[in-house]
């Protein structure tokens, strides 16, 4: 059944669009240090954000979009600092509470060495706490620059409230839509069922609906009391019949944060590398390994479907399985696209069993590239003549680049940490013995030692072990509260 006019117009839109003709992003990051100014912020601002409402359709669609966007995310510090109650607070869950740089967290979420939360820029444990992100949008730089000025005006007016220092962030789409190694990114988001005509359960992404198992997660509560204006909807779970509590949670849903700087000359170094130590004199072999790492072809196609070269016909293909493919001999089990979305592949499971748990922890990703690219993607693609010269002259510049990782989901545990967890951080995921994510996981030799295992015919490949490709330089959870619960918390509880 497909979500109401009305509930699109209470969910933040960063959780069902990822707006993609609004190319440049800033993240600017908030502390509170008085209830009052966090209220009189957030009760600023809850006029301000951009819904899931459908855009107005007319003769050119296009100009009916808007040209930039605002939304609002708030820590479960954040939440403490509005004035919100223990008694509230303790309804969230708890890896919620706790934050992604409690040392639980960074076990679970393998967050050591040089991506321990205590090297991080912000965000760690020995930073300045985050307590809100603005999730700033725009069509381009100098809307998105007059954006962050009135954004912050806003801040300023408000007593006890600020940008937290040295922390805003900026990220932009490239015009290729690859991440920084060169790859097409932004491929095989799931769609929120409800908002599109099929996709994964509402419930899976938006707080107060089913879930993929059919039942209606918890969500946190408020007391009817602490709500005299009813601003808030009545709960209407059973299991809390004996006390009149308020939906604080319906219509959000929770987001998660992660800087990700990579090593992108390091990685086609070692590409390079082991392409020679084979004895393979083809430099091209270097990108025939870096596919089978990440499980797609620069331009994007799947392995699964063009497992010998590239084919760019095939880069926005999503309809394809790995069921028929149980060895790996086309897309290898450990690279980062198939373990992070087994599909019907999920060992020892059968087809649709795998399906169907896989669909369980799916997570819609929300990120933006930031730093300027190290080398030109295009020479990665068939029938280009600049890859040899790209490859082998590639070199460190000193600038940062990577990915501001963002991803949308119900449950923290069950979606975003158990695919880090069970499926990234797991050396034996798929029944590999000492394959961890290559991407999303070199922890790098010095802890746990991780190779690339690349099935074959006669004998499979296995890599020397991977270096730290990717470091994590700062991470939050924040929560998305609906528009509604966002007025809420601008009041006095």
């Amino acid at each position: 059944m497909r979500l109401t006019d009305e509930a699109l117009g209470d969910i933040q839109g960063v959780i069902t669009s990822g707006y993609g003709h609004l190319p440049y992003a800033a993240y600017l990051f908030v502390t509170m240090t008085r209830d009052i100014g966090a209220r009189r912020w957030l009760s600023h601002i809850s006029t301000a954000i951009t819904s899931s409402r459908r855009w107005p359709r007319d003769r050119q669609p296009a100009s009916a979009k808007p040209h930039s966007a605002v939304n609002v995310g708030i820590t479960a510090d954040g939440l403490r600092a509005t004035g919100l109650p223990v008694q509230v607070l303790s309804t969230f869950p708890s890896e919620f509470q706790d934050g992604i740089a409690s040392p639980e967290r960074s076990r679970i979420l393998g967050d050591t060495g040089e991506s321990a939360p205590e090297r991080w820029e912000f965000g760690g444990r020995d930073t300045e706490p985050i307590h809100a992100v603005l999730l700033l949008f725009a069509s381009d730089e100098t809307r998105l620059d007059e954006l962050c000025a009135s954004q912050r005006a806003i801040l300023e007016s408000c007593d006890g409230v600020a940008e937290l220092r040295g922390s805003l962030q900026r990220g932009y789409r490239p015009d290729t839509a690859t991440e920084p190694f060169g790859f097409h990114d932004g491929i095989a988001q799931p769609q929120i069922a409800g908002v599109h005509d099929a996709g994964v359960a509402t419930g899976e992404f938006i707080l107060g609906y089913e879930n993929h198992y059919g039942l209606i997660p918890p969500t946190p509560v408020v007391p009817r009391a602490m709500d005299p204006g009813a601003i808030l909807p009545q709960l209407s779970n059973p299991y809390h019949a004996s006390e009149p509590l308020a939906d604080l949670g319906r219509h959000g849903s929770y987001l998660v944060y992660r800087k990700l700087q990579q090593d992108v000359a390091g990685f086609w170094r070692f590409m390079v590398l082991e392409t020679t130590r084979r004895g393979d004199t083809d430099i091209s072999s270097a990108i025939w390994l870096a596919s089978k790492c990440v499980g797609r072809w620069p331009s994007g196609a799947p392995l699964a479907l063009a497992p010998e070269r590239d084919d760019p016909r095939l880069a926005e293909m999503n309809e394809f399985f790995y069921s028929d493919d149980p060895d790996g001999l086309k897309c290898p089990a450990g690279s980062h696209v198939r373990r992070t979305n087994p599909r019907d592949a999920l060992k020892p499971y059968p087809s649709p069993q795998s399906l169907h748990m896989t669909d369980a922890h799916r997570l819609i990703r929300r990120g933006r590239v930031f730093g300027p690219p190290l080398f030109n993607p295009g020479a990665l693609r068939p029938g280009s003549t600049d890859i040899h010269q790209t490859l082998l002259e590639m070199r460190d510049d000193g600038q940062a680049r990577g990915v501001h990782f963002f991803c949308v989901n119900a449950s923290l545990k069950s979606q975003f940490e158990f695919v880090q967890q069970t499926w990234c951080n797991n050396p034996r995921f798929g029944g590999l013995n000492d394959n961890m994510d290559p991407l999303a996981s070199s922890p790098g030799a010095e802890e746990i030692p991780s190779r690339m295992t690349i099935p074959r015919q006669h004998g499979a490949l296995r890599t020397q072990v991977l270096p730290r490709f990717i470091t994590v330089k700062a991470g939050a959870y924040f929560f998305l509260p609906s528009l509604t619960a966002l007025r809420f918390l601008g009041t006095e509880h």
